[in-house]
């Protein structure tokens, strides 16, 4: 008997097929939910990839639909969806979960992390394990693996941005209490924004620059209404491989082990990825005629010295705070 999970939300809409060589009917088939486009590819591609593999190493007994581009549920409303069981798996993000789980805002610390890979050498020594997981499994979601997103960039749009006091009076886009915060510290006026709206709003004039990482500037093709960006890794976001509880719960142990196995590999494939995402982004922009500046360290030295406070601001907001700004820096 074939075991569906969760798949009722998604009749009649069109999911992303991954059929391999022809194999059994699947006892398994579960439904994953992602808001990314396809344009995102570091981080959708290794999904695709994940699904893939676990059909090819169960035989086809499991079979994974993955839905993207907010087919069915938006970045803001998936991990509510993986909670109540509407999906059987997703990749939600980080920055949109701290007001369930506010340690998840470690990654928007500024400048706790120099590279992607660093961010990812913490999460691998169990930066997650201080509690987020827990959290994650009290809610009735099961995290198989946390990844490193990628960084946070400074884009303007018809002004340079060296020093903080560049940002002064700028209305600029962010994502997440923390930017927010960071912002407000170098005199800018920070608006939250999704990245879908990012476009309009700088080429209306609404915001005069964004705080995204190049992913966004690429693959939302902001630098058609935006001319500079300046590389200062001020942050980062991260993205759970996660699954409902109950479907996991239902799966025999072969099954886990598969799956287990195939999530841990997505992460590693997104870092390398995101790396040779991140060395080629320079000719990108530049193809496009966006002054590409990787700021210097005196210049990193004048923006970690502005948004320092952030610190002391967040630690007062999460009571383990501690915990995981002092775990993140010896283990990165």
């Amino acid at each position: 008997m074939v075991k569906h999970f969760k798949t009722g939300i998604v009749a009649g809409l069109l999911a992303v097929s991954l059929s391999g060589v022809a194999q059994a009917e699947a006892e398994y088939k579960l439904t994953f939910s992602t808001y990314w486009p396809t344009s995102y590819n570091y981080l959708i591609d290794p999904i695709f990839s994940f699904a893939e593999k676990v059909k090819e190493r169960s035989n086809g007994r499991v079979e994974i639909e993955v839905f993207h581009s907010k087919q069915l549920f938006g970045g803001k409303e998936e991990f509510g969806a993986l909670e109540r069981g509407d999906i059987d798996m997703s990749a939600p993000m980080d920055t949109y979960n701290t007001g369930s789980i506010p340690e998840l805002g470690i990654a928007s610390m500024p400048f706790l992390w120099p590279s992607p890979r660093a961010m990812q050498t913490s999460l691998d020594a169990g930066l997650w394990d201080l509690g987020v997981n827990q959290a994650m499994e009290a809610r009735g979601v099961k995290v198989l693996n946390v990844a490193a997103g990628g960084p946070y960039q400074l884009y303007g749009k018809g002004f340079e941005i060296r020093k903080p006091s560049d940002l002064k009076g700028k209305k600029i886009a962010v994502s997440g209490s923390a930017a927010s915060r960071a912002m407000e510290l170098v005199g800018a006026s920070p608006t939250s924004m999704s990245s879908g709206d990012l476009y309009v709003a700088l080429q209306r004039g609404t915001i005069d620059a964004t705080s995204r990482p190049l992913i966004t500037g690429i693959g939302r093709k902001l630098y058609e209404v935006l001319d500079h960006i300046t590389v200062v890794n001020m942050s980062y976001f991260s993205t759970a491989l996660a699954i409902n509880l109950d479907t996991w719960n239902k799966l025999p142990a072969d099954i886990q082990a598969i799956m287990q196995e195939a999530a841990n590999e997505r992460g590693q494939q997104q870092l390398e990825m995101l790396e040779a995402y991140m060395a080629e982004a320079e000719g990108l922009f530049e193809k496009n005629k966006v002054n590409y500046h990787v700021a210097s360290k005196d210049e990193l030295a004048g923006f970690q010295t502005a948004v320092a406070p952030v610190y002391d601001w967040w630690k007062g907001q999460v009571a383990d705070g501690d915990k995981y700004i002092e775990f993140a820096r010896k283990n990165q």
